[in-house]
């Protein structure tokens, strides 16, 4: 071999053992890289999924805000709520309180006598409840109010299952939810033009809550 080749040869060898040399390292940097470019994509995917499970949590939260704004909805305590006692605007008679969802008397005693004078100066006067034809056939002078009153049907009410006075239940009394215009099955309410005081319509309802003694 010439002195020429010789040089080429030596020369040529140990370039192609560096360029091979760098060729694996550039393969290796760059499938590290690729692994590395990876590894990267799966830490992204954890803190996208966190990110999402959070937002997720925010709108849960959400829907329990909607479902304590529709419970606002109600009518109060019907268990103990006189003025909707069982049951929305359900009211309890004057004197009366609310008990387990039902309106209970107290323990004042009246006598119709005081009831009667009420009656008297209010309802049964010229052109109502006095005469030879009283207005719904209710007479409330003196002589007849107790017997028209206590457990006598209603005539305004159909099918004769409401009575003016039910003895123990003021709420349950026809008289009662005509006084506070409550409830009524027809007409106006009473007295039509002035109408009773809270003290005069307590007295009735204790007078009825006693059992409507005459």
């Amino acid at each position: 071999m010439s002195n020429r080749w010789m040089r080429v040869w030596l020369f040529a060898v140990p370039c192609a053992a560096v360029l091979g040399f760098a060729g694996t390292g550039c393969s290796d940097g760059s499938d590290g890289a690729g692994g590395a470019g990876g590894e990267g994509g799966a830490g992204g995917s954890p803190a996208s999924s966190s990110s999402n499970s959070g937002s997720g949590g925010a709108g849960g939260q959400g829907g329990a805000g909607g479902q304590g704004g529709a419970g606002g909805g109600g009518c109060g305590d019907t268990m103990t709520d006189p003025m909707n006692c069982g049951a929305c605007e359900n009211q309890c008679a004057p004197g009366q309180t609310c008990a387990g969802g039902v309106c209970t008397c107290g323990s004042a005693s009246v006598a119709f006598a005081d009831v009667q004078a009420i009656l008297s100066a209010s309802c049964a006067i010229g052109g109502c409840h006095s005469g030879g034809s009283p207005k719904q056939g209710l007479d409330l002078t003196n002589a007849n109010a107790h017997a028209d009153l206590v457990d006598v049907p209603a005539e305004q009410c159909a099918g004769g299952t409401r009575m003016r006075v039910k003895p123990g239940a003021p709420s349950e009394s026809y008289l009662i939810d005509k006084i506070m215009n409550v409830d009524k099955c027809s007409g106006n309410k009473m007295p039509p033009a002035i109408a009773l005081s809270e003290d005069k319509i307590q007295t009735i309802s204790d007078w009825i809550c006693g059992g409507a003694m005459p």
